[in-house]
């Protein structure tokens, strides 16, 4: 098969330097070998020792296996990682300069009195002064010799790897280890000086700079193009989404190794969470244990994105029972087997209901009595709330409210789960959640509970939000739709946004008060990027493979979202990744009467009253004009 085509990529000074401390030591101890074996072996002979016979042959072989060493490069491996691949090569380049050997004494006119047993000797005395000192520095960098002879098999699929040269290393002893090992063709560094230079004998190609070229490289030998593994374990995003960039202008999905049982290794794709512009926030597990554990928790909406993961965090930390509520009967028999096959030990209950209504939560409360309560159910999809903003009301608003009311009397903490989309709103559910946020912090004041709003963006992987969207399209080969080019939205995986409401929710403060607290989000991302990055994750480039279509902001679309209202003190809490928002708390009785209002409204499906109702509780509220 024809070896693929690289263009040449010119060294550092210091790895050259290196490479010829490399060739100078290799040639010291082949000179030094062949000495030995001609001094010793004459030692046992009945004549006198011919020194000057000896130094021409040691000349002689020298010479010779600068150039057969120069042939097997043997100057470009990296010594802390020898392994007995490196091993094999310098035992054939030892061979072959032994083989040559004679020849060459012969066209000298020196083979008088020189031994023919001597290149016997000779090979393996040089054989053991090369790999000795490889095998030192390995062993000393290592721990030991982990690595086997692997015979490449050239009708798997080829593999290139991405990382830095210990995870190389590491991932190339799993490799080997493995039953069913993987055909690393190169590896693409970050470190500048490595290139050109091998690793447990597979070649260091190039720098992730040249990724694309490298990856072009093998179209002229290779009847597929490499796969590209990212193989750092915890790689930054800088580098993620140069390797995707590269990967996907050549055409090539990438995948990442994540190490598994038995220190071998496993792929999987890089996920758009993995492209994030901030990494995920450390999670103190204590907070969140101290709050759950031991306690009844009830989880409403438990069979959406945000409830169903909330569940498999409260599952973790030890509570003494878990109540599932959910309207959707699909969800709710979607986590209750997940959770049944989970073979966990904790007790739980399915609960199909409604939060609406009011016997059936008030029936639940009486019986299961929970201490803490995270309020998760909404209706949260924006152009449908648009057009069913009496819908949105009655369970953002009237059931947020009558799930609040019971908690406030009948347990310890109310948890309720909001959205960046409550500031300033201009769509219906953002109205509705920021109404929800006033009633609750009202209406909590004085009651036994202490309650938490819990505000934050978009959730990656959410059911309707882009992500999956975009996915289906790339799947069906395009276009992606996208509302506007310079749209912006705040992500966060779902196990940050769970994991970080349980801290909030976890925060100490005063019993009968509620506080509205923020997750930080990082800084906003550009839906375009996030389209063309999600393109090249699938080794397809955005507009030629995948086409990008703008259809125009939808009903009650707004650009960008917002965090915070600038009325509102915003502080940092104990908890990493939480900030506090204080803002004035209406009495409830200013209120009161203006919710139930927009409640009566909503029931009669006074469509112009609710929204009418909803500007009247939230001035900021700006209802979208289109017809």
């Amino acid at each position: 098969m024809t070896k693929p085509q690289f263009a040449a990529v010119r060294a550092p000074n210091s790895h050259r330097a290196i490479s010829r401390l490399i060739a100078i030591h290799d040639l010291i101890m082949a000179g030094l070998a062949m000495c030995a074996v001609l001094i010793v072996r004459y030692r046992f002979a009945h004549k006198p020792t011919p020194y000057g016979m000896i130094l021409e042959a040691a000349c002689a072989y020298v010479l010779v296996c600068a150039a057969v060493f120069w042939l097997f490069r043997l100057n470009r491996g990296i010594w802390r990682f020898t392994t007995l691949n490196d091993v094999w090569r310098i035992c054939q380049a030892v061979v072959l300069a032994n083989f040559l050997l004679l020849p060459t004494l012969f066209l000298m006119n020196r083979l008088t009195d020189f031994p023919r047993t001597a290149p016997l000797l000779a090979w393996f005395a040089t054989l053991c002064l090369l790999v000795f000192g490889r095998l030192l520095v390995s062993a000393g960098a290592s721990g030991g010799l982990r690595a086997a002879l692997v015979v490449e098999d050239l009708t798997k699929p080829p593999v290139l790897l991405v990382a830095k040269d210990q995870n190389a290393a590491d991932f190339l002893r799993a490799n080997q280890r493995s039953d069913h090992p993987m055909r690393i063709v190169g590896i693409v560094s970050p470190n500048p000086s490595l290139s050109g230079r091998s690793i447990d004998g597979c070649k260091v190609l190039g720098r992730i700079e040249q990724l694309t070229a490298v990856l072009e490289g093998f179209r002229v030998g290779e009847a597929l193009l490499p796969q590209v593994v990212v193989a750092d374990p915890n790689p930054s995003r800088a580098l993620l989404d140069a390797v995707v960039v590269a990967a996907g202008e050549a055409g090539v999905r990438v995948t990442r190794a994540r190490p598994v049982a038995g220190g071998t290794q496993a792929l999987a794709p890089v996920q758009a969470a993995d492209l994030l512009a901030r990494p995920p926030r450390p999670l103190d597990a204590n907070r969140a244990r101290g709050l759950v554990a031991g306690k009844r928790v009830l989880v409403t909406g438990a069979g959406g994105t945000i409830g169903g993961e909330l569940t498999r965090q409260i599952l973790s930390y030890g509570p003494a029972s878990l109540i599932l509520f959910d309207a959707s009967e699909f969800n709710l028999y979607t986590i209750d087997r997940e959770l049944a096959e989970s073979h966990t030990q904790i007790p739980w209950r399915a609960e199909l209901g409604d939060v609406r209504d009011l016997a059936r939560l008030a029936e639940l409360f009486a019986r299961e009595k929970p201490q803490i309560v995270l309020h998760a159910a909404a209706l949260k999809h924006v152009p449908l709330m648009e057009a069913n903003p009496a819908e949105a009301v009655l369970t953002n608003v009237a059931g947020a409210l009558a799930v609040a009311r019971l908690a406030r009397e009948m347990s310890e903490v109310f948890v309720f789960v909001s959205t960046d989309k409550a500031v300033n709103p201009t769509n219906v559910m953002g109205a509705t959640k920021r109404v929800a946020e006033r009633g609750i912090s009202a209406l909590m004041a004085g009651g036994q509970a202490r309650a938490a709003v819990v505000r934050f963006g978009n959730v990656l992987g959410s059911a309707g939000s882009v992500v999956p969207l975009f996915e289906r399209q790339i799947a069906a080969g395009g276009p992606l739709t996208l509302t506007h080019p310079d749209m912006v939205r705040y992500f966060m995986t779902v196990q940050e946004a769970a994991g970080l409401v349980l801290q909030a929710a976890a925060l100490p403060q005063a019993q009968g008060s509620a506080g509205i607290y923020v997750l930080d989000m990082g800084e906003p991302v550009r839906i375009e990027d996030m389209a063309e990055k999600l393109i090249r994750l699938h080794g397809l480039r955005p507009g030629r493979d995948i086409a990008l279509v703008h259809t125009g902001l939808r009903p009650g679309e707004k650009l960008y979202e917002e965090l915070f209202y600038t009325e509102e003190d915003v502080s940092a809490t104990a908890a990493d990744g939480v900030m506090a928002a204080r803002t004035q708390i209406q009495n409830w009785s200013d209120i009161e009467a203006a919710l139930a209002s927009l409640q009566d409204a909503a029931q009669r499906r006074d469509q112009a009253a609710v929204i009418a109702g909803l500007c009247a509780l939230e001035p900021e509220f700006v209802p979208d004009q289109r017809p």
